[in-house]
């Protein structure tokens, strides 16, 4: 069933893309080499600092993780030896 959906998708979308083109309009416009740099370049510093919030945030929620299960253990070894000296003193 999810091929089929997939497939139907596709094809609506190459449907969508060369109906379109059937109405295409020809702008009378110029873009300056310049501008499209700047665009590029505005671009790429958006990708860039998305990419290092995600590694920010990413490394913030795997050390919060990683600190919840070592409070874990020690909780469980702290358990373990006070449970094996009451043992050993009885």
């Amino acid at each position: 069933m999810k091929c089929v959906r997939m497939s139907r998708t596709i094809k609506t979308a190459y449907f969508l893309f060369f109906f379109g083109l059937l109405f295409d309009v020809t702008a009378q416009a110029y873009i300056d080499p310049a501008t499209t740099a700047m665009l590029t370049q505005v671009i790429a510093g958006i990708f860039i600092t998305l990419g290092v919030m995600f590694g920010v945030f990413r490394r913030k929620i795997v050390m919060i993780f990683k600190n919840i299960s070592i409070n874990r253990t020690k909780r469980k070894i702290e358990k373990e030896a006070k449970k094996s000296k009451e043992d050993t003193e009885k």
